[in-house]
């Protein structure tokens, strides 16, 4: 992104064009006969559609231009329609749909339109996740990141996955989210051998980083994201990090450019 200063520098030298980088047009599309789009009278059995709103709040911070395609519910008509608004942008994210046990439709319709490379991923939050490219008129390739329905593990995999995939696509080298170190004041456990991404609240003290958790970090708890400012990172070959160890953050409110 050009900078006001960066544009000024620009016009003092005379420049009236530049070659620029286009923002990436990234299409979001949640399926489920179970969502509800915000506004719309709750019932029974149902639940509002959060995911597309976090992640097109996402996809505009990192730099890409959010298209939202609605609600795609679980029949192949309405997934096939909503699939082909969306292969008219720059890249494809989907939420639900990709989880063990989910409708075999949402996959077979993927599957259909180009090739899906996985499904899941050794991480936690998250672990339902797909990634492939698909096809698109013209010979186009559209590349599909499918997130899972659950809102913490889709913000989460959103921020792993989906913020690198728009900063290649915008030529971006250093793709990597920057992390910080700081003190845990209470330990991380981790049962099941994957990588942790656990919501926490990063404080200074004394000069010195301190990670809190933000509570019960259950997948379906959105609250736990919304008061975290950070992801404390447990590896997936540790079982449990204690209180007193140092542990590698994610921050999620600091502007990238500062680390």
């Amino acid at each position: 992104t050009l900078r006001p200063a960066e544009v000024g520098v620009l016009a003092s030298l005379g420049y009236d064009k530049v070659k620029v980088v286009r923002r990436p047009v990234v299409a979001i599309l949640a399926t489920g006969d179970e969502l509800l789009e915000p506004g719309e009278d709750y019932g029974a059995g149902k639940i509002f559609n959060s995911n597309s709103f976090s992640v097109a709040a996402g996809v505009l911070r990192y730099g890409g231009v959010p298209k939202l395609l609605g609600i795609a519910r679980d029949n192949l008509d309405s997934m096939n329609a909503k699939l082909q608004e969306g292969l008219a942008a720059d890249m494809l994210i989907t939420s639900a749909g990709v989880s063990k046990g989910d409708y075999d439709m949402v996959k077979d319709v993927l599957s259909q339109h180009g090739k899906i490379d996985f499904w899941s991923v050794r991480m936690r939050p998250a672990k339902p996740l797909a990634f492939g490219v698909l096809d698109a008129p013209a010979g186009r390739k559209v590349p599909h990141l499918g997130l899972p329905g659950n809102p913490v593990s889709a913000m989460v995999a959103f921020e792993q996955f989906g913020r690198a995939a728009i900063h290649k696509m915008m030529g971006k080298t250093v793709l990597a989210k920057p992390t910080i170190e700081a003190v845990l004041d209470e330990p991380i456990h981790n049962n099941d051998g994957r990588r942790v991404y656990a919501r926490a609240i990063i404080t200074r003290q004394n000069g010195t980083y301190h990670v809190k958790l933000t509570g019960d970090q259950g997948s379906n708890l959105l609250t736990s994201m919304a008061r975290a400012n950070g992801l404390a990172i447990c590896p997936e070959d540790v079982p449990k990090m204690d209180a007193g160890e140092l542990v590698q953050v994610q921050m999620l409110d600091w502007p990238e450019d500062v680390f």
